[in-house]
């Protein structure tokens, strides 16, 4: 059987042909360029059947990973403006059996399948095989999705999760500032106003507001942001560590995601560990291991020795949202 399987993000959305588990075609496009997800889905089909020719490029059955909230096979994408509605893509697409699931969901699936190599432990002990997992990660949004052991089926089994919306909480007299420069920005201010892409650059931008960081910024970091993406000039920089600025924005950016982990942590007992995805965490693995992650996912106070137990890893698999889908739609 021939499946279609997609990540469908913010920025980008990944479309891929997956036959016996094996991926067959895969193509990548950016999100903001279409109107739909129906204009994107029917530009890939277009492209596989030149590629595959058309009787090697009729897949039978589809799921999707959608950034945002499922509701009876249909999604509103949190960052963009499209409404997905499986029933028509059906029909447009004359692909009989669609799904939509959330893509933190896909990318928990897809943590069950990874091996050794596509992961980074940050710290922890050793895992609880059929332990909870807390699975969660920035990029144009926070997302989160958690893992549940099914004796009975002998797997993991998903509950999805909007929980990147929930109210963000300092922790320390720096974020206390940051959620206030944000309040000023925003109102309510979620997690993911801070771990995200957009977030960096609010980070930095309330750096820029303190009269004691204000002039740790160089030159060369002012002038790139002007022709640049802002999160990408930030992130450059803090990794060659030739911005002060950029570096501490960055911890704090660490730091933060380090916190949330450990309080997801805490809440699931995540004895089956927890799994750092999305688009930004990979790009940084040297400041994830700088202390600063780990530190805050373990500063819980007297449960200390308990979260110091939970092993966490980054997830350097490019494609685990892809992974997922495609094994939530062999369950199907």
């Amino acid at each position: 059987m021939l499946i279609l399987v997609g990540d469908i993000g913010g920025s980008n959305s990944r479309l891929a042909l997956f036959r016996e588990g094996a991926k067959v075609f895969d193509r990548t496009y950016p999100s903001t360029d279409f109107p739909s997800l129906d204009a994107v889905a029917e530009k890939f089909l277009e492209e596989a059947r030149k590629a595959l020719g058309p009787d090697n490029a009729r897949p039978q059955r589809a799921c999707l990973g959608v950034a945002g909230p499922i509701d009876n096979d249909t999604s509103r994408v949190t960052n963009l403006p499209w409404f997905i509605e499986a029933r028509k893509l059906e029909q447009r697409t004359k692909i009989p059996k669609i799904t939509l699931i959330n893509d933190f969901h896909a990318a928990a699936l897809g943590v069950t399948v990874l091996g050794p190599a596509d992961l980074l432990q940050l710290g922890g002990g050793e895992r609880n095989p059929t332990g909870p997992i807390v699975v969660t990660g920035a990029g144009t949004g926070l997302g989160e999705a958690f893992l549940f052991w099914s004796t009975a089926e002998r797997r993991y089994q998903v509950v999805a999760s909007e929980g990147g919306h929930v109210d963000f909480t300092p922790r320390n007299g720096l974020e206390t500032g940051l959620l206030n420069y944000l309040v000023g920005r925003y109102g309510r201010v979620t997690y993911e106003r801070v771990l995200s892409g957009a977030g960096i650059a609010d980070i930095f931008g309330f750096l820029m507001n303190e009269p004691a960081c204000r002039p740790l910024a160089t030159e060369e970091t002012k002038g790139a942001m002007i022709v640049e993406n802002a999160n990408a000039v930030i992130v450059r920089q803090a990794l060659a560590g030739t911005d002060p600025a950029c570096v501490i924005a960055m911890n704090m950016f660490s730091s933060a995601l380090g916190g949330l982990a450990g309080n997801l942590a805490l809440t699931f007992l995540a004895s089956g560990g927890v799994f750092i995805a999305g688009g930004i965490a990979p790009r940084i693995p040297a400041i994830l291991q700088n202390g600063t992650f780990r530190e805050a996912f373990e500063a819980k106070g007297r449960f200390q020795p308990l979260v110091a137990k939970i092993p966490t890893y980054l997830v350097t698999h490019k494609e685990v949202g892809l992974l997922g889908a495609a094994a939530q739609a062999a369950r199907d």
